[in-house]
């Protein structure tokens, strides 16, 4: 393998990557203080950071990215920047606005690939003549456009043996629309193009599966493998692998037809090793090229990965691209990654309001776990945003309302501490709602409801000892120690 020397010449910059193993093309980052919008027909000279020692006999060609140039309207403006082996300057991208609308470059993002080629070194000899060839002098266009026709176009009765009959086309008309049947149901699912609501999606994929769209199968059968509390579904590890074998080999013709979703689910299935053998490379390559094609969910994917060292190394400037991306398409899941990175400071200067907008775009959307984060920080002093007790309890209740268990014992604590009979009563409405989900610690609450007959509840002494008995049972720490002072050892 041949070996480039690379100098830092900032702290900040990161060096090239390669996407994946069969990459031919490294990606080159943006150095930015803050993010960069570029105008219409604008050119940007965008720093690297970075300056290169190439081997004698190879040259560092500068390519454009697909997605960034296809999607965004942004290329370097010279098409392809040359960097020589003698040249020991700052790597920069002459990065181009070819579009209509200003685009802007994120802090870190990929601008450019870089692709390291030997070239040759010719001498140049003056001649009189030169050889005579087929083509000649023939330039631009001289070879055609198109294919020469052999053949005449069908007419008559051998040009109408596709058409339809009237009762083919009848039938036709009767039967249900799969393609617009998918297309709703993943917009409910990724709520993109529709709300955030994983139940619609569901009720919708399952239609969409009945009328026989393979890809909804498959996505069924995935959720049953993972389990969804919000869209309502249990695990159900073994009948999810039964029924991705019967439609794994549709899902990869779905891929091959680059259909973004299919690939966003194929990513799932390797990072999982549910019905394929486990490949976390395989799906990085997948989440980049449905991310490349526009498709937000994939982006957040590919966030993900770089989050956690998923098939890829841990950059978390790199993800933060990835979530803002997405974020900025309107992926609430997205969103809510790119609150948490604010918050946390990963990858980015950390900032609570800014964390605390992005959560709030998220929960605007139906997205549970940014409403119950949302909810907590409200009901909390801190957090970038105002403590307020009453938002609080509202985003928790949406979010269990969802069917989000945290959100549900979360609001039980607040309503229990409130230490007021409406407290208790609501207090004991969601820790039974909880207990009856299998949460170990909403069974272990309400078990005490159920032994004082507190906020409402009919006094049960016998069935506070069973529900007791099977958090304990179940792990809960809390739950052991309190059956062993009321009961004594647990049989």
């Amino acid at each position: 393998m041949v070996q480039v020397n690379i100098k830092k010449l900032d702290p900040h910059a990161v060096l090239p990557t390669y996407g994946t193993p069969g990459a031919a093309g490294a990606d080159l980052y943006a150095l930015l203080d803050a993010p960069l919008t570029i105008a219409p027909g604008e050119t940007v000279f965008v720093h690297t950071g970075l300056s290169l020692e190439l081997p004698e006999g190879y040259a560092g060609l500068v390519y454009p990215r697909s997605g960034l140039s296809c999607k965004r309207g942004l290329a370097p403006a010279n098409k392809v920047g040359v960097i020589d082996p003698d040249y020991r300057g700052e790597v920069m991208v002459a990065l181009h606005n070819h579009g209509t609308a200003p685009a802007t470059v994120d802090v870190g993002e990929r601008i450019a690939q870089l692709v390291v080629a030997p070239f040759l070194h010719v001498e140049f000899c003056e001649t009189d003549e030169l050889s005579d060839t087929q083509r000649g002098a023939g330039g631009f266009g001289s070879t055609g456009t198109t294919e020469t026709l052999t053949g005449a176009a069908p007419t008559g009765a051998a040009a109408m043996t596709d058409a339809p009959s009237d009762a083919a086309a009848t039938a036709a008309q009767a039967a249900p629309d799969v393609a617009a049947l998918r297309a709703d149901a993943l917009a409910y699912y990724h709520g993109m193009g529709a709300p955030f609501d994983r139940r619609e999606a569901v009720a919708k994929l399952l239609a969409a599966a009945d009328a026989g769209d393979v890809l909804c199968r498959a996505r069924l059968a995935y959720l049953s493998c993972i389990g969804d509390e919000i869209a309502g579904i249990p695990q159900d590890r073994e009948a999810g692998l039964a029924a991705l074998s019967e439609v794994l080999e549709g899902l990869q013709v779905e891929v091959g037809r680059e259909e973004p979703d299919a690939m966003l689910l194929l990513g799932n299935l390797l990072v999982d090793g549910l019905g394929v053998e486990k490949d976390d490379h395989r799906a990085v390559e997948l989440y980049y090229r449905a991310s490349e094609l526009g498709f937000a969910p994939a982006a957040n994917a590919l966030g993900q990965c770089f989050s956690f060292a998923v098939g890829v190394q841990l950059d978390a400037v790199r993800a933060v691209g990835c979530y803002r991306r997405a974020a900025e398409a309107g992926f609430a899941p997205a969103q809510f990654h790119l609150g948490v990175c604010y918050f946390d400071g990963n990858g980015i200067r950390p900032d609570k309001p800014e964390a605390a907008k992005w959560y709030a775009a998220a929960a605007e959307q139906g997205y549970a776990p940014a409403q119950f984060t949302l909810g907590r920080h409200y009901s909390q002093i801190m957090n970038g945003v105002e403590n307020d007790l009453e938002k609080g309890i509202m985003w928790l209740t949406r979010a269990a309302e969802q069917g989000l268990v945290r959100a549900m014992t979360y609001l039980a604590d607040l309503y229990h501490n409130a230490g007021t009979n409406g407290g208790d009563i609501l207090a004991a409405k969601w820790y039974e709602t909880a207990a009856k989900r299998g949460d170990l610690y909403g069974m272990k609450q309400y078990a005490t409801y159920l032994a004082s007959g507190r906020g409402g509840v009919p006094k049960e002494p016998d069935a506070a000892k069973a529900m007791l008995a099977a958090a304990a049972r179940g792990g809960l720490k809390e739950a052991v120690l309190l059956y062993r002072d009321l009961y004594g050892k647990l049989s």
